[in-house]
This record gives structure tokens, sequence and C-alpha cells, in this order.
């Protein structure tokens, strides 16, 4: 089972053709594409439209679906990277809401024939290098320092797949379509770019998930958390950011173990405030 998820309909073209895709009849709001148990989601451009597009397909499925399903974001990004050539594909192991800074951390695909990754800022107008062109955010050099790839969906796909489908299943790509010179592309453009890398992704996308492997989060570093924290009156979003965290930690470090913070400072939490910034501090250092 696998679900993917484009913003735009030329984003989605090339997989359509391979995948001979149908159209639900009953797809409400968004437009659902569905072969078998494959299953192409267009949700339309920005994050609120993306992440509502996701809520509402996952909600059409039951829990034990969701846990067995694979949930890409995929589609073009502007580059603030020169390296990085028009039609180069990046996985994005990190992606940064930019209105509030937050960050999230997809899992890293492994097996991919794609070894590229980089981070992803998701905005909610295009951006621009250029000054005062219509319909753009300009941004200066200074304010585009660190960012890589930029969009208008990633984040609200990421933060919404990960409320419904385990993370493991979750993964975001994108085709770098321009470097910010101002410019929308055409649709004839974005289907080519997206055509490239298809027909190597597709089998990749519709390959079973490997099941047959025990989660050692879930069964190993996770308790020992819960242990830690268990004194602690994290809300459920906490404990949710928390594993987001471990699971980032392990991923990059598959034979350390998991820091902890000291456990004298527990004793000092007097307040909700001192609570998120303890909790924040230890996140931190998971991310080094």
């Amino acid at each position: 089972m696998s679900a993917l998820f484009f913003a735009v309909l030329s984003e989605a073209k090339p997989w359509l053709e391979l995948l001979q895709a149908k159209p639900l009849a009953n797809s409400r709001k968004f437009r659902i594409f569905q072969k078998d148990s494959h299953s192409i989601i267009i949700s339309g451009t920005g994050k609120l439209s993306m992440a509502l597009a996701v809520s509402e397909y996952a909600h059409s499925l039951s829990k034990e679906e969701r846990n067995q399903m694979k949930v890409w974001n995929l589609g073009i990004a502007g580059s603030n990277n020169n390296e990085l050539l028009l039609g180069d594909f990046s996985w994005i192991h990190k992606i940064t809401e930019a209105t509030t800074h937050k960050d999230f951390y997809p899992d890293r695909i492994l097996t991919s024939h794609f070894t590229r990754e980089t981070n992803l800022t998701t905005f909610d107008r295009p951006i621009t290098k250029e000054q005062n062109i219509n319909r753009f955010l300009s941004l200066t050099k200074e304010e585009l320092d660190g960012v890589s790839l930029v969009d208008m969906e990633g984040s609200g796909f990421f933060e919404a797949a990960s409320l419904y489908f385990p993370l493991e299943n979750i993964a975001v790509g994108k085709v770098v379509s321009d470097h910010l010179e101002g410019k929308f592309c055409q649709s004839e453009d974005v289907e080519k770019m997206m055509e490239k890398v298809a027909g190597t992704l597709f089998e990749e996308w519709i390959s079973p998930l490997p099941w047959g492997h025990t989660d050692p989060i879930e069964t190993m570093d996770w308790p020992q958390v819960e242990n830690f924290v268990q004194k602690l009156r994290l809300t459920e979003t906490m404990k949710h950011d928390l594993k987001k965290s471990i699971r980032f930690f392990r991923l990059r470090n598959p034979s350390s173990p998991i820091p902890f913070p000291d456990e004298s400072a527990k004793a000092n939490l007097k307040s909700k405030t001192d609570l998120k910034t303890y909790l924040e501090s230890w996140r931190n250092s998971l991310h080094v």
C-alpha cells in the first residue's frame, strides 16, 4: 500500500501514467487517483491545502491500513544552492516551517537509487532572490543563509502525515525547478522534470515496506525514555515531538546510547515554561 501527494497535476502526470490510475468519483475536495492499493492525491498549492488533503485521505483509512501505508510527498522546489542543477532530485532530511521556525526531520531512505539529501524550507509564498517581482517574496542573501530548497507544501505535508502515519513510512523528495529567479515554471517543463526521475522512483514507491523486522526505537529506546519522563507532565504533543527527535538521533547514531539530561535537573522544573525549556534543550542535544 502506498500514497503519493503532489501539489499540482503537472507534477503528478508522469506518475499517473506509470500507475495507470483512475480518478475516484467520490474523492471529495481533493483529487484522488487510484489503482489497486496505490493512491495519488493532488492537494493544490500551499501547506494548508496539503495538510487538509493528508488529513482527509488518512481519515478514509483504518489505523491498520495507515500503519502499512508508504506515504510520500514529491514535487518541484526552488534552489538556493547553485551546485544543484535543474532536474536534480534530493531526499529531504530536514524541513523548516519559515513562519514558525519549527523543524521536522523525515527519516532517511537508505535503499534508494537516489542518495542526495538536503534541507527544505516551506514558505507561504513563492520565493525569489530578485527584488520587487510581483507575487513573489523577495529575500536577501542573508535571509536565505542555510536554506537549500524552498517550497510551499513540505511542512504542511509532514506535520499532518506524522499525526496519522508511522514516521518511518513518510518521505519527502524534491526536484530542482529553478534557482529563485522569480519566474513561474511552465506545466510542460514541470512534467518533463518529474518524468526524468519518475521511472526509478516509481519502483521504489510501489515496493512494499519491510515489515519483517522489529522497530528498535519502539522496543528498546522509547521504553527507556518513557521511564525517564514518567513523573514529568508531558503533553501528548510533547511526547510526539520527543519521539521524533529520538528517532532522528537513532537513525544517525545507530550504535550510540540515547543522551539523557541530568536527572537532578528534573527537580528544578517548577512551571510549564521550565518544562518546555528542559524538553527543548534535550531535543537540541538529540539533533546535534
